[in-house]
């Protein structure tokens, strides 16, 4: 079998399997009611020495550093904290942040939700939340009784929010920390730089002077400061009752790329945590190599330049950089939706057909990350515990997006270009077309035979975006998730080690509409009506917060909830041996969470035939060349 060349992972987002970015900037977005605008903490605390909210500078509980709002089942929120030392904000756009000290100065009221970053807000959602620059906060839930204890040790979950890395908050209430913290632990949610303003990369004069100095932008501000995060949780969360030493790291979609890259592929990230969650990460996807980061953002600037700002010039400098608007910023990054390498950048052309990988993410930079994901633990890492899984239809969202971009029906003729841009090997692609599953089915050949009426109002649209649902579905997150544990348990026997590792499938049907069209419409391929369990439906089950998305829900959810919310609070606990939970191994078991009150099982076998991961994409060399791209490697 040809091997395919390692840019074909690149591209396969053409296909739509990271076309998140559709989701903030021109289609589409999750529906979860974002956290409602507040204003920024008074300068004094109204916290007295009776205030059992409040969190003391010390053991002597002499000063007050921040105090909270009680919750509810005795837990206590902190909402709004800063995590770092300056917020990136001019003259701080596109540098380092730093760990904020210890304790707030001034002493706050930590009980409003700040601003989210920067990014496109939906047209329909007539109260959107605060968003800016200033941006860079944090949010804990603990339980009551473990506050100003030390002592009290409790193990800690971090949670990263999705949004493929352009859009998302940690203050969504979806993610309010409540329910999981009655499990006796403490838990944080927080916000990063997202988009241009925390991910991209460019060398540029410092300012306009003849032979000024090069100032390197690095492209991993988003990153950073979720490890940032991670550093403020190590030297303050004992205040809280929470252990340093048992901290857990978990997200969602990019939160759950960027779970991944501090697990596998990140150093300085190591002695952040002991253990990681990864709930439906697109592990196939290729992260760039610096090269390719610088030049998209010098592409960018470009773009920023002659389109936005129509200049005849581009000073392009720094100094300019530093004095544009973010909302300047934001307007050129909602046009500039593909990489840019070799065609001076520009809008993504009509149905999907976006440039290699997402827009904004994070870069392997040989420091900061040093490797792919997909290939397992890189050299120099720690072996951690990892909980990994999927939802049972992760593609149709992607596919009705790709559907819905297309003007007029979406035909097979435009899939075909598609997935030629993602395999541009001939012999494989010809292998992905001819290959029959069990059934005698073409799966990978448009259109489908049997297609669902939920992705357009013709039949041909329905075959074909059913037809770019099974690929997506396939390739990008069930064979690919189950490659990457298979590497990484291959690299723990090699040296006969014992970590563990975990893996999942979500399959409850919806109960709730989660997307909305960019007119605030339901997303009908993911309607309850139409029973697939689309990207982020877990969301609400493992925080237990359904009732921000149906008021009331129905017995049998709120069962499935509490028992997928005291599953991850297990993990965190005790992630060598998680009560409930079935370790992974290749021939072995997957955890399955449906309707049924307590964890099922099934065969890793079962996934793997119902994906055709090693019937097809184990063989194609598709994930070892992705494997295989570093710093200094061109895709």
């Amino acid at each position: 079998m040809k091997i395919i060349p390692k840019r074909a992972i690149n591209s396969l987002v053409v296909a739509g399997l990271l076309a998140l970015p559709l989701l903030g900037q021109a289609a589409w977005a999750a529906t979860p009611p974002p956290a409602k605008p507040n204003p920024q903490p008074p300068s004094s605390p109204a916290c007295t020495s009776s205030d059992p909210t409040t969190i003391w500078t010390d053991a002597t509980n002499a000063t007050a550093a921040l105090c909270g709002a009680q919750e509810t089942a005795g837990v206590t929120a902190y909402r709004g904290i800063p995590y770092v030392a300056q917020q990136p904000v001019p003259p701080n756009r596109w540098m380092p942040s730093a760990v904020a000290s210890w304790p707030p100065s001034p002493a706050m009221q930590a009980v409003n939700v700040q601003n989210q970053c920067m990014q496109k807000l939906p047209a329909w959602n007539d109260e959107p939340p605060a968003t800016g620059e200033d941006c860079l906060y944090l949010n804990v839930w603990a339980p009551s009784a473990s506050l100003n204890n030390p002592t009290a040790k409790l193990p800690v979950m971090v949670f990263i929010h999705g949004g493929a890395f352009v859009l998302g908050s940690g203050g969504s209430p979806i993610y309010d920390g409540t329910a999981l913290a009655t499990n006796d632990v403490v838990v944080v949610t927080l916000n990063y730089r997202l988009g241009a303003l925390g991910f991209m990369a460019a060398q540029v004069p410092a300012d306009g002077t003849k032979g000024a100095q090069t100032v390197d932008i690095n492209g991993n501000f988003g990153l950073d400061d979720q490890r940032n995060a991670l550093r403020w949780v190590q030297a303050n969360i004992a205040r809280f009752g929470g252990d340093p030493s048992q901290v857990t790291l978990f997200g969602e979609s990019a939160g759950a790329m960027s779970a991944g890259l501090h697990l596998f592929a990140s150093p300085a990230s190591a002695p952040l945590f002991q253990a990681a969650i990864m709930e439906s990460n697109p592990i196939g996807s290729l992260y760039r190599p610096i090269a390719d980061t610088r030049r998209q953002g010098t592409n960018f600037i470009h773009w920023l330049c002659t389109k936005t700002l129509k200049l005849l010039s581009c000073p392009g400098n720094m100094a300019w950089l530093q004095g544009l608007s973010a909302n300047t910023i934001l307007a050129a990054q909602a046009d500039f939706l593909n990489l840019g390498i070799g065609n001076g950048g520009g809008p993504a052309p009509a149905g999907g057909a976006l440039a290699d990988s997402l827009p904004w993410a994070p870069t392997i930079d040989g420091s900061d990350v040093v490797a792919q994901p997909i290939a397992g633990f890189a050299g120099g890492m720690p072996q951690k515990p990892f909980l990994f899984g999927v939802n049972a239809d992760e593609g149709a969202i992607f596919a009705a997006m790709i559907a819905a971009g297309v003007p007029g029906p979406y035909l097979p003729v435009e899939y075909n270009k598609i997935l030629s841009k993602a395999i541009p090997d001939d012999t494989a692609r010809k292998t992905i077309a001819a290959y029959k599953n069990s059934a005698g089915q073409l799966p990978y050949v448009a259109p489908a035979a049997n297609s669902p009426s939920y992705f357009g109002k013709d039949k041909i649209t329905n075959g074909t975006a059913q037809t770019t649902n099974l690929l997506i579905d396939d390739f990008a997150f069930h064979c690919a998730n189950l490659w990457t544990a298979g590497q990484a348990y291959g690299q723990i026997a090699k040296v006969k080690g014992t970590t563990p590792i975990y893996g999942y499938l979500f399959g409850q049907q919806p109960i709730y509409d989660l997307y909305k069209t960019a007119k605030g419409e339901a997303v009908q391929a993911c309607s309850p009506s139409n029973g697939n369990v689309c990207h982020a439906n877990e969301l609400p089950y493992v925080f237990s917060t359904l009732n921000v998305l149906v008021g009331q829900p129905p017995q049998a959810d709120s069962t499935l909830a509490g028992t997928m919310t005291s599953t991850w609070a297990s993990f965190a606990k005790n992630p060598t041996a998680p009560a409930g939970l079935t370790a992974y191994t290749p021939t072995g078991a997957l955890n399955v969470f449906n309707s049924r009150a307590s964890v099922a099982t099934m065969p890793v076998s079962g996934m793997d035939q119902a994906s055709n991961c090693s019937a097809l994409w184990n063989t194609l060399g598709v994930y070892p060349a992705a494997a295989q791209t570093t710093a200094s490697s061109k895709p």
